[in-house]
């Protein structure tokens, strides 16, 4: 195997899933014209569970993901932990560092940023041009509707602020607006922010700001921060695998049934569950009341869907029981987990350490392998269309019928 290329840090378990496969250079394959990928185009790539467990000094893949866990930690504690984990990691030395968060700001974004940058200067964007998140003036929009205007932060207990910089205190941050960072001095910007212990905060619309971005983050020896749009113009200045190094570390992918979990009651997850049950496949949809004695049965593809008013106040109790009919009826199938906290606490209680992502069957939809040949698939709850979960599992029906050969 390579030395390692590069370290990622993710505070939850989707994230980390779809920063490695951006990173892996596992393309989409809802995409048009999407085909499978030949062996060796592939980037060698694992997630780690349990990022406090990395030992960089040892040789490993050239792309290493590590999972903070830090979404369900307080401030302080993220704070910690993260600046615990960087600080052992870096002296590997990874040839890039990136932190990964969530694209909407949720969790603990500034206080880890602040905590970073005491170690390296950070630069931080969160746009995903791809998936309409663009920040222009500070603002993060979403298919150009203000963060803080819109209703994506339902379930959070206090809404958004109303633009980045604030959004991240206590972090000193140095806002770049965009005519910085399409200008000449970016790099000078760049090289003030440092000086002056803040981090570069960026706006970005498009794919080319946040491939300036990255270029001028890496010449500087930047922490490079943010979601799957940086990620991917980091993954773009990266060689592509060597020859045959995907093909060796597919894991022998078992057929099985697959169980869908949906801890969301969104209406996007809402038509999700209607376009499955529509193509035949029985859909559970369960008051919160109801997941304690559910006899869900351990055979056959099904999926589970909970209904209930979005609620902070119930929600880790929701996640809880969620995660115990899921442990106790998974019944060996494989798993399509929405939300990165669900999917930790899943995993965690099978006892699984690490993931081989494989596939996306769309941006933020990763489907993985397990040591022992089963499949899972992890999606931030806010991504996908209509028919996210049909992606999903025609991904995963491809990869039991191919037999170790990695579709892109």
């Amino acid at each position: 195997m390579a030395d390692v290329e590069v370290l990622a840090l993710a505070d939850d378990l989707s994230g980390a899933n779809e920063v490695a496969a951006v990173l892996g250079g596992l393309c989409d394959r809802s995409a048009p014209g999407a085909r499978p990928e030949q062996p060796g185009r592939a980037r060698a790539t694992s997630v780690r569970l349990d990022a406090a467990s990395l030992r960089l000094q040892e040789s490993g893949p050239g792309v290493v993901v590590g999972v903070t866990d830090n979404r369900r930690r307080t401030a302080e504690e993220a704070a910690a932990h993260l600046a615990r984990v960087l600080g052992e990691a870096v002296t590997a030395r990874p040839d890039a560092v990136l932190l990964k968060f969530d694209s909407l700001l949720r969790g603990h974004v500034g206080a880890q940023l602040a905590a970073a940058r005491r170690l390296a200067p950070v630069l931080f964007c969160p746009a995903v041009p791809a998936l309409g998140r663009t920040v222009r003036d500070g603002v993060l929009r979403v298919d150009d509707v203000p963060l803080h205007e819109g209703s994506l932060w339902a379930a959070e207990p206090a809404p958004p602020v109303g633009n980045v910089p604030a959004q991240l205190a206590p972090a000193p941050v140095r806002h770049l607006d965009l005519r910085t960072v399409r200008g000449p001095g970016l790099d000078e910007a760049l090289r003030r922010a440092a000086e002056g212990g803040a981090v570069a905060v960026a706006d970005a619309e498009t794919a080319g700001d946040l491939d300036r971005l990255a270029a001028a983050g890496l010449r500087q020896g930047h922490v490079l921060a943010g979601a799957a749009g940086i990620a991917a113009a980091l993954a773009s200045r990266l060689p592509a695998g060597a020859p045959g190094e995907d093909l060796a570390r597919t894991p022998h992918v078992t057929p099985q049934d697959t169980l869908v979990v949906l801890g969301t009651a969104s209406a996007a997850g809402r038509r999700q569950a209607a376009a499955l049950a529509a193509e035949g496949v029985p859909v559970h949809r369960l008051r919160p009341e109801q997941l304690a004695g559910f006899p869900l049965g351990t055979g056959g593809t099904v999926a589970v869907t909970v209904e209930a008013a979005v609620d902070p106040a119930i929600s880790a109790a929701v996640n809880a029981a969620l995660t115990a009919l899921t442990v106790r009826a998974h019944g060996g199938r494989h798993l399509v987990l929405s939300g990165g906290e669900t999917a930790h606490a899943v995993l965690d209680a099978l006892g699984i350490t690490e993931l081989t992502p494989l596939a996306q069957a769309h941006p933020g939809a990763v489907v993985a392998a397990t040591a022992d040949g089963r499949l899972v698939t992890t999606r931030p709850g806010s991504y996908g269309s209509d028919t996210s979960l049909l992606e999903i599992l025609s991904t995963v029906h491809a990869l039991q019928d191919t037999t170790r050969k990695v579709p892109s």
